[in-house]
């Protein structure tokens, strides 16, 4: 069990990395650089931003710690992080999620995998939510593996509801993992 208080920032650790709440000094160069790159976004199935410091800075600012969390992921001691998760507490006792890796050094280097099941014990253990889902453009084949891998359902298609940065027409999926269905995981 965390130590975490409503409102405080929220810290939690992996074997490889640091998750920790992004306050306005985290709003670098490097963050901003994530909202407007081209291939990032596509991931999102989002053009780029063209965001500055003031946009990021917003941005950071829209989560609470309360119900909105958005906690940088960090490589051992590093002060810069790499991306981001962020969670979404809704009504029902249901948590969306939403992971981004900015620094294309890690991609394909399973942080998500690692880092989501940290969030994933914080939501289904502490918290106590019943359910976390997540949706992703349908042409993000890494999101699209991550979530089987960790055991999540694919819930439903949303044929061709969103326009991607190419101005073409993209499916969206939807994820969704039950508590019991962690739990029953862990026990494995």
């Amino acid at each position: 069990m965390s130590q975490w208080k409503p409102g405080q920032i929220l810290q939690l650790e992996t074997e490889n990395y640091r998750l920790r709440s992004l306050t306005a000094a985290d709003a670098t160069d490097t963050y901003v650089s994530w909202w407007n790159d081209a291939e990032v976004q596509d991931g999102l199935g989002q053009k780029p931003r063209h965001w500055g410091r003031r946009e990021a800075l917003r941005h950071i600012g829209n989560f609470d710690n309360r119900q909105r969390f958005h906690l940088g992921i960090f490589p051992g001691e590093e002060a810069l992080p790499i991306g981001f998760i962020a969670i979404f507490l809704e009504s029902a006792g249901c948590a969306k999620t939403n992971t981004v890796i900015g620094n294309k050094a890690y991609w394909g280097r399973r942080v998500v995998l690692e880092v989501r099941a940290r969030v994933l014990r914080f939501l289904f253990e502490d918290l106590r939510v019943f359910k976390v889902h997540g949706q992703v453009d349908g042409r993000n084949f890494a999101s699209v593996f991550n979530y089987k891998a960790q055991g999540f359902t694919c819930e439903g298609v949303l044929r061709q509801h969103a326009v991607g940065p190419d101005g073409n027409r993209r499916d969206l999926l939807n994820f969704g993992l039950l508590r019991e269905e962690w739990i029953a995981a862990q026990d494995q």
